[in-house]
């Protein structure tokens, strides 16, 4: 008998001797009794999720430091596409006196100096449902008839729009019905749009016309947009409410109204058929772009998505150069320096009827002096 069994008087006659081959080792794996593990010996365990932890850290930086470097490069590419003024030469009138390419003007008794934080953005309402052209026609485009010029000055928030008559008589490229040049020719600014695809080469090329109305300053960046957009952009914003600056189809001077849908489309497109009907349309627009811009950034504040639903929407029915670099540098520019004021300006001149068409003419003094005042500064 083993030395582990030993026999009392409440045991039974059945033999339960235990052999040394059937003690079993406590191990790890078994679920018998819980295992105490010393407190110092968990510390490996603390080490090894401080590894994981600094791990991740690292990783969440280099991915942090990878988008800062991306968004300043794209910063960077913005600001040199849209301030880039290297080899620019400014016109002028014959009373200016100029230096440094017309960047530097004496003009009755003072002393201006061109801003180079300001880009220029063009806008074009095309006068059609879609942008394009039918079956690849030149001259099937359509026509510009609402072209503005958005200013920006990326230093101080500030902002400009100046409106360009559709009427105003320009020189501009023209092409024949298979997209070759056949030269330049003295006409409407809003033909300008239907010598070209539509999109891109529509765009360029009432670009160059407005250039040449404002006496060689670059425009680095332009979008188009036809009559289906205005719609679902106003009411992206939840509608605009301005108020008429004419009596026209259901609108009444001087009251004010809240535009959504075609309503918007109606406000801004309609006109009469007299030879300054085009002028009291564009004094029309102008209001109606002076409280969109209003009622978008109150939006944009209540709410930030309304900045991607502007993007997105207006994307479905405009044609743009304007790059994601442009964007980011403008966004940053405004964001940083606020929206610090919003001025609406005219091309001055007078609007005569033509054999055929109005023609607008613009004075060409009167339109230097403006030009100075939003695109210089005054210096001592």
């Amino acid at each position: 008998m083993s030395r582990f069994h030993k026999k009392n008087k409440y045991d039974s006659d059945k033999d339960v001797t235990l052999n040394r081959t059937d003690i079993k080792s406590y191990s790890e794996d078994d679920d018998v009794f819980p295992l105490y593990i010393p407190k110092e010996n968990a510390k490996p365990k603390k080490k090894k999720w401080k590894k994981v932890l600094l791990i991740l850290f690292l990783i969440f930086f280099l991915f942090i430091a990878s988008f800062a470097i991306t968004f300043l490069i794209l910063q960077h590419q913005g600001k040199k596409a849209l301030t880039d003024y290297k080899g620019v030469v400014i016109e002028s009138i014959d009373e200016a006196k100029t230096q440094n390419d017309g960047k530097t003007v004496y003009y009755n008794g003072k002393k201006y100096q061109f801003n180079e934080n300001i880009t220029s953005i063009a806008c074009m309402g095309i006068d059609k449902d879609d942008i394009g052209t039918y079956v690849d026609k030149i001259g099937t485009a359509g026509q510009a008839d609402t072209n503005m010029v958005l200013v920006i000055d990326t230093k101080t928030g500030e902002v400009t729009v100046i409106s360009i008559p559709r009427d105003i008589m320009v020189d501009m490229g023209v092409y024949t019905t298979k997209g070759d040049y056949a030269g330049m020719k003295n006409q409407q600014l809003c033909l300008a749009y239907a010598y070209g695809d539509g999109k891109h080469t529509s765009c360029r090329n009432t670009v160059d016309a407005i250039e040449r109305i404002l006496f060689g300053i670059p425009v680095h960046s332009y979008v188009s947009l036809d009559i289906e957009g205005i719609g679902p952009i106003n009411d992206a914003i939840g509608g605009v409410t301005v108020k008429s600056t004419e009596t026209i189809g259901e609108f009444r001077k001087g009251q004010s109204v809240t535009l959504r849908g075609k309503q918007a489309v109606d406000f801004v497109r309609d006109r009469g058929d007299d030879k300054d009907a085009s002028i009291r349309r564009m004094e029309r627009q102008m209001a109606y772009v002076s409280e969109f811009g209003s009622a978008a950034v109150k939006s944009a504040k209540r709410d930030i998505g309304t900045i991607t639903r502007l993007y997105n929407t207006t994307s479905k029915y405009s044609c743009t150069n304007v790059e994601l670099s442009s964007v980011t540098y403008l966004a940053t520019s405004l964001l940083s320096n606020g929206v610090t004021g919003l001025k609406t300006v005219s091309i001055p001149g007078e609007m005569k009827q033509g054999a055929v068409y109005a023609e607008f003419y613009m004075d060409k003094t009167a339109t230097y002096e403006m030009i100075l005042d939003v695109y210089y500064n005054e210096v001592e």
